[in-house]
This record gives structure tokens, C-alpha cells and sequence, in this order.
């Protein structure tokens, strides 16, 4: 049954509609600027300690293990090289630390941390796959990524102080 102040309704959620999508279709044809890449607000080096390694010695330690996997152990391996890949990426922009600026200017860096991603998504389909041989052909490539990486921009350990012990190796054993 129409009454008057349901007509009004009506019209004005009408209106709104229409007004939302004119908006739309605005905001859609408006060219988008290119923004000024995001920096990082903390270290490479803090990066790596807090991220990079929990997750590549998750992919490692699954591949230790030296048997068939089970869901949970695999959907923990995905989970873990999906951190990593993004990781990649991650670390070549601007960041917070002292040898930071000199490290993505460096396309070697940037080999290593494409090595490491291209690891990661190994790992990230040897678990889909739940396949144990690309796991471990996984597990032997982001070695060779992080110790490369490790011998030709960081052979001495720790920097900035930061270190797995004692700060953050006992967070790492809790997810275990």
C-alpha cells in the first residue's frame, strides 16, 4: 500500500542511489596520480630477524622433517612461503636502516631478494601440490639466496643490534 511519507522514502533513497552512482562514476574516470613510494618504517635488518628468517626456517624445518606432511604442516608451509614471497618485494624499497638506501640501489640485492621470492613460491606450490620433492628443491634454492645474499652484503652478524637471541628466537618456538 503507497502512503506519502513512504513515496518520500522511496525518492529519496531513489536520489541517494543516483547520486552514489554518478559519484562512482566520477571517482572511476578521474585519472589516479602516481604516489611517492611508501618507505619502509623499520630496517631491512629488522625485516629479516622478525620475518624473513621465521618464515624461511618454517619452509626449512617442514622440509627437515623428512616424511609426508600432514594438512596442518602443509597449510603452515603455504602460509609461511606466501610471508616470504610478499617479503621479496618488501625488501627492496626504502627503508629505515643505516646500509638500507645502499642495499636497493644494488641490483645484485635485488637478484637475491627476486631469488628468495622465486623460492618462496616454489615452497608456496610444493604445498598446494603437497609435494615433498619441490619442497625440498624449495627449501636448497632459498639457501642459495640467503647465504649469497648474506655473503655479499652481510657477512658479519649481527647488525643494529638486533639478533634472534635473546630478543625473538623464544616467539619463533612458540608456533612449533
Amino acid at each position: 500500500m503507497f502512503t506519502p511519507k513512504l513515496g518520500v522514502y522511496r525518492a529519496v533513497l531513489t536520489t541517494s542511489a543516483l547520486v552514489g552512482v554518478l559519484a562512482l562514476g566520477v571517482a572511476v574516470t578521474t585519472p589516479v596520480t602516481a604516489a611517492e613510494p611508501l618507505d619502509v618504517p623499520v630496517s631491512i635488518n629488522a625485516l629479516m630477524v622478525t620475518m624473513i628468517d621465521h618464515s624461511a626456517h618454517h619452509i626449512w624445518d617442514h622440509q627437515a622433517m623428512n616424511r609426508t606432511l600432514d594438512d596442518p604442516e602443509w597449510q603452515l608451509v603455504e602460509y609461511f612461503s606466501i610471508q616470504l614471497a610478499g617479503a621479496g618485494s618488501l625488501i627492496t624499497l626504502g627503508c629505515s636502516g643505516p646500509a638500507d638506501a645502499g642495499w636497493v640501489a644494488s641490483e645484485q640485492w635485488r637478484t637475491f631478494a627476486q631469488a628468495m621470492s622465486n623460492a618462496a613460491l616454489m615452497s608456496m606450490e610444493a604445498a598446494k601440490t603437497k609435494n615433498l620433492e619441490l619442497l625440498g628443491a624449495a627449501a636448497d634454492a632459498l639457501v642459495d639466496s640467503c647465504e649469497g645474499c648474506h655473503d655479499a652484503f652481510k657477512p658479519a652478524s649481527p647488525t643494529e643490534g638486533i639478533m634472534h637471541l635473546p630478543d625473538y628466537d623464544h616467539l619463533y618456538h612458540s608456533f612449533l
